[in-house]
Formats: structure tokens, sequence, C-alpha cells
């Protein structure tokens, strides 16, 4: 069944589709239900294109590495959503969230100098950071609250960032789906073991 193999990538690009659409939305204030519809349908994808892959063993280097940047694109249309829909929101978490932005600017020419291509790591705290923003999106745009879910997202994406740039440090080759920084280090002595 080789169509299965679509059906992971037909998902990365949905949720890189409703970006913009996220954008649109808020943009035109349409009524927040609409925008957390399709809010509800970009975790979804996010949460099946990897599960539904490593089901069917269509998992590649490729699939993991767009499903990275789809996670960044969406991302932005969040922070972007957020800006118009509050832009007060956004300058009173300013320092906060130009520090995950500055992290995550650090961390793609340091991957595409060590790697020749983004990182795709997909770590744990990489996870955790994702949940919290999902809760904390829907704190703000659902319940009109940042407290205390957005610092707490905030505080996540900065470990998240740090150890991404730490398993790129560590690696002496890319790698995609690196739980942790443990991980990078027993990748790191077994390349080395190799190599004696």
């Amino acid at each position: 069944m080789k169509w299965l193999t679509y059906i992971p990538w037909a998902l990365i690009l949905l949720r890189a589709t409703l970006a913009p659409l996220a954008v649109f939305l808020a943009y035109h204030g349409y009524p927040r239900w609409i925008w957390l519809l399709q809010f509800a349908i970009a975790v979804l994808s996010d949460w099946y294109d990897g599960k539904l892959a490593r089901r069917w063993g269509v998992v590649t280097a490729g699939l993991r590495q767009a499903d990275s940047v789809a996670d960044t694109f969406y991302a932005l249309a969040i922070l972007g959503s957020l800006w118009l829909i509050d832009k007060e929101i956004i300058l009173n978490h300013l320092f906060g969230i130009g520090l995950v932005i500055g992290l995550e600017t650090v961390r793609y020419p340091l991957d595409w100098v060590r790697f020749g291509r983004g990182a795709s790591y997909h770590a744990i705290s990489a996870r955790l950071f994702g949940a919290s923003l999902v809760i904390a999106t829907i704190a703000i745009i659902g319940f009109d609250t940042t407290q205390p879910y957005l610092w707490i997202c905030i505080a996540l994406g900065v470990v998240s960032e740090l150890e991404g740039i730490a398993i790129s440090m560590i690696l002496p080759q890319w790698t995609h789906d690196v739980a942790h920084i443990g991980v990078a280090m027993q990748i790191r002595r077994k390349m080395k073991k190799q190599r004696q």
C-alpha cells in the first residue's frame, strides 16, 4: 500500500497551509472559535503525521525534517495571530518571546554550518514545549488569559532551544529523532568507537 506513505506528507502540508490561514483569520477578525478550529486541525496533523509514519514504517529523514520546518512555520503563524488579536500579549512577554526566537535563529545557521541542513531532533524538551504552546494558545485565544501558561511555555521554549543547540554541538553528523542530550552523547561515543 504505497499510498500510505503520502498521508504523513499530506498532514505536514496541511499544517503548513493552515499557517497563513491562521494569520488571515486573525487579521480579518473572524470569531475565535473558527481560529481555534483550524488550530485544533493543525495540532492533530502534528500529532498524527509522525505517529502514522512510525506505525506504517515510512519514516524518512526528509519527512522528519519537513515536519520540523512545518512546526516552526506554524509556530510563527501563532505568534503573528496573537500579535493581530492582542499585541499587548506579545509586548508584555517580549523579552521571553524574543529570547526563544533568538535562540531558534542561532540554531538554524549552526545546523547548516555543521550538517548542511536543518536539525530534526524532536527531543522530549521540544515536545514539552509544543504541548505547552498548545495549552498557552488555547488559554489566550479561548479564555483571554496568559498566566501562568505563557511564561511556562516560554521557559520550556528556552530549554528546548538550548538543548537543540547542545545536541547539534555534540553530534558528529546529522541525525534525526534524538530524544535528549544523553542520546546524543551515546551516538557520539558509538560513532567514535566505529572510527577506531
